[in-house]
């Protein structure tokens, strides 16, 4: 498995997990949790998202920049009544 995947499957898991602990209410939105993280953080990858911040970016994946993108996709799914 390529280190820039394995990366962006940690980032996604630990993210979907932790908003699971602060928001989950029912095992049924761990998987939309999950699915949430993955969109927002390949989506902020696909649109080449960049801070004006000289950060490190390890295998090339931008670390800070996807768990924003991870976590704001998250907040959306919190508020949805699923």
């Amino acid at each position: 498995m390529p280190p820039a995947l394995l990366l962006i499957l940690l980032i996604v898991t630990a993210s979907a997990g932790l908003a699971h602990m602060l928001w989950g209410r029912r095992w049924v939105q761990i998987p939309i949790f999950w699915l949430a993280a993955a969109g927002g953080a390949l989506i902020a990858l696909a649109v080449d998202v960049r801070l004006p911040l000289p950060l490190i970016t390890p295998a090339g994946v931008p670390v800070l920049e996807m768990t924003l993108g991870a976590w704001g996709l998250l907040i959306v799914a919190s508020r949805l009544r699923l």
